[in-house]
């Protein structure tokens, strides 16, 4: 605990849960003209983000702008140097170790998605180029340009190796085959009202993807028909950051907001917002199911992380439940915009 640094790095940008349960959080602080971070570990995820009480930190070179798991205690960092770093954490998850790093992108690297079979790693950047990694040489196997701006988010598919899906400043959603050296198709053409700016998979079925947009708006399309969404909502005010489906109710998505909410909507059918927070003082960054499903785990730019019980999965509390004004794309009860 020696190497642990004295305070936690002020805008909390993401966490995971590990499959213990205990968290695994990336930081970041600018410094002057530079960017410094930091990882933590803490075993009891309701101590977090309190330095005194964490398992394992450890300092970073530049700021964390995303990380990933790839295992219990092997993760792939994406940084603001422009990094692609793997970490160890301790058995005993009272240390990190950094295995390798490599600057691949030429600015910052915003996002990172490990494959299922955990041996490749696909992020992206400022610089709008999108890299292939080889985790066991350690070596970007393949860079690949077909975005213009930012990219934003990167999400591997689930099921299948080859194939992910990236957003950007541009405006455009791209899925990928990595076997291709060009996206293998456009995403919602002439649908997305906005710079989709994350996007994931959805969790039971593999042709459903979901975007969020810095409207402030989600949507999830099916790939088999990009017509017209399957479900379009507008559960924030402001930029979504990320987007999360619950484990164990995969119906359930969790979205957070640089307007500072937390929100859990269900896609049983309609959208319906069965969870909402206004905890949060700045842009919510980072979020994070348990393993069992029912605690919803954020964290943002006010060096706060909150821990979201939620009813069980029967169906939502009444006193939380909410409607979504699927009309003008405005969620019921909300607050002022920051």
């Amino acid at each position: 605990m020696a190497d642990v640094p004295a305070a936690m790095d002020r805008h909390l940008e993401v966490l995971r849960s590990r499959s213990d349960g205990s968290l695994i959080m990336g930081a970041s602080r600018l410094t002057g003209r530079y960017w410094t971070g930091s990882l933590w570990h803490f075993q009891d995820p309701s101590v977090a983000p309190h330095v005194e009480q964490c398992t394992a930190g450890v300092q970073t070179e530049a700021g964390i702008a995303d990380l990933q798991l790839i295992n219990d205690n092997q993760l792939i960092v994406a940084s603001d140097s422009g990094a692609v770093e793997m970490w160890q954490l301790s058995e005993e998850g009272e240390s990190f170790q950094a295995l390798w790093y490599s600057y691949g992108h030429d600015s910052t690297a915003h996002t990172i998605s490990v494959a299922p079979d955990y041996n490749t790693a696909v992020s992206g950047g400022a610089d709008a180029t999108i890299k292939i990694w080889d985790l066991e040489t350690k070596l970007a196997m393949k860079t690949l340009k077909a975005h213009t701006g930012t990219v934003w988010c990167i999400s591997c598919n689930p099921q299948d190796k080859h194939v992910f899906l990236s957003c950007a400043q541009d405006g455009r959603a791209l899925m990928w085959d990595t076997r291709k050296e060009k996206a293998a198709c456009s995403l919602g053409k002439g649908v997305i009202g906005g710079v989709p700016t994350c996007i994931t998979w959805s969790v039971n079925r593999q042709t459903d993807v979901t975007i969020g947009c810095e409207t402030g708006e989600v949507m999830m399309l099916e790939l088999r028909d990009q017509s017209q969404p399957v479900h379009r909502w507008r559960p924030h005010t402001r930029t979504v950051h990320r987007l999360a489906y619950c484990p164990q109710e995969p119906s359930w998505l969790a979205t957070v907001s640089d307007d500072c909410d937390v929100v859990v909507t269900s896609l049983q059918s309609d959208p319906n917002i069965v969870y909402q927070s206004s905890d949060h003082q700045d842009m919510v960054r980072g979020v994070s199911w348990s393993p069992a499903g029912q605690q919803l785990h954020s964290c943002g730019w006010d060096t706060k992380v909150f821990h979201h019980k939620l009813s069980g999965f029967d169906g939502p509390n009444p006193t939380q439940q909410m409607d979504c004004n699927l009309l003008n794309g405005e969620a019921a009860n909300r607050k002022p915009e920051h």
